[in-house]
């Protein structure tokens, strides 16, 4: 077993393994080990079939059930699909989703430790996923920024996320709304596995920061999120059949890529991490 750093600050694929075989305790150390400390873990030509992609994804964590069950089409309810084919007139997987940056289910008050996605059918061209690590947008930002935002929290919507992403939909209904209340997490947390600060943002669904006048606090995020995703600190997958991608959502955020939908079919199966309360990496304080 190899692993091969894909980016200069995180990002790695373990090469010369097979999860459909048996994998050795201290391999999986390694695996782990390399999953909270780089942020994202790249196995390439995999061909597991459901259950042995949900047996696999066990080995990371506890997994939970997504919950738009109408996405849940394989005999397996674990895996959510992710897919533009239709079954019967209707649609296997959940389309066009993710074309924002952000880090998986923020806008829970457990958001998910991570996914792990599985590459069934990948167009030729398209459909890349982009990842960004959150421990280099951190250490990276100046002196000043840093000592601000530690001790600043913000509130992550459902609602505004939903309005703001999918304005071609129909509206959430006001059970939705009410299912889904917003929630408060750090703009800086820290990971309980490598120890390291990342900042925890994201494009559509962080609806203020608190304490901060409306108008200032949105300046302030579209320059922490802008700084997170220069190329720098940028990891660009492109996606093969057999391809298995887990990723840590504590120090990582992604984002999908568009592709010829007309052309193209895709079909991915992912498993998600049960979630976790953030770790704040300071207290809170009051925004000055």
């Amino acid at each position: 077993m190899d692993i091969l750093l894909l980016h200069p600050g995180f990002g790695v694929e373990i090469a010369g393994i097979d999860l459909t075989g048996p994998v050795s305790a201290p391999q999986w150390r390694a695996i782990l080990d390399a999953f909270h400390t780089k942020g994202v873990v790249v196995f390439r030509a995999q061909a597991l079939d459901e259950a042995a992609h949900v047996a696999v994804s066990r080995r990371f964590g506890d997994l939970q059930t997504h919950v738009l069950t109408q996405f849940l089409t394989t005999p397996h309810p674990e895996i959510y699909v992710l897919s533009n084919a239709l079954r019967e007139g209707k649609p296997i997987g959940n389309h066009k989703e993710g074309l924002n940056w952000h880090s998986d289910w923020s806008y829970k008050a457990e958001p998910a430790v991570g996914s792990i996605l599985h590459g069934r059918v990948c167009p030729a061209e398209g459909a890349d996923t982009l990842f960004a690590c959150m421990h280099m947008a951190y250490e990276t930002l100046d002196e000043a920024t840093r000592t601000r935002i530690d001790g600043l929290f913000a509130t992550h919507s459902y609602a505004t996320y939903y309005d703001r992403a999918f304005a071609d939909r129909a509206p959430l209904t006001e059970a939705q709304r009410a299912a889904t209340p917003d929630v408060i997490h750090p703009l800086v947390r820290l990971h309980p596995g490598n120890g390291r600060r990342a900042l925890y943002i994201g494009r559509e669904v962080v609806k203020e920061i608190i304490g901060l006048d409306p108008e200032e606090g949105a300046a302030l995020l579209d320059r922490l999120n802008a700084h997170a995703v220069q190329a720098a600190h940028v990891y660009r997958h492109k996606w093969q059949e057999g391809d298995l991608v887990a990723w840590d959502n504590r120090n990582t955020m992604h984002q999908a890529t568009d592709y010829d939908d007309s052309t193209y079919i895709r079909i991915m199966h992912r498993t998600t991490l049960a979630g976790e309360r953030p770790v704040p990496a300071t207290p809170m304080v009051r925004a000055a």
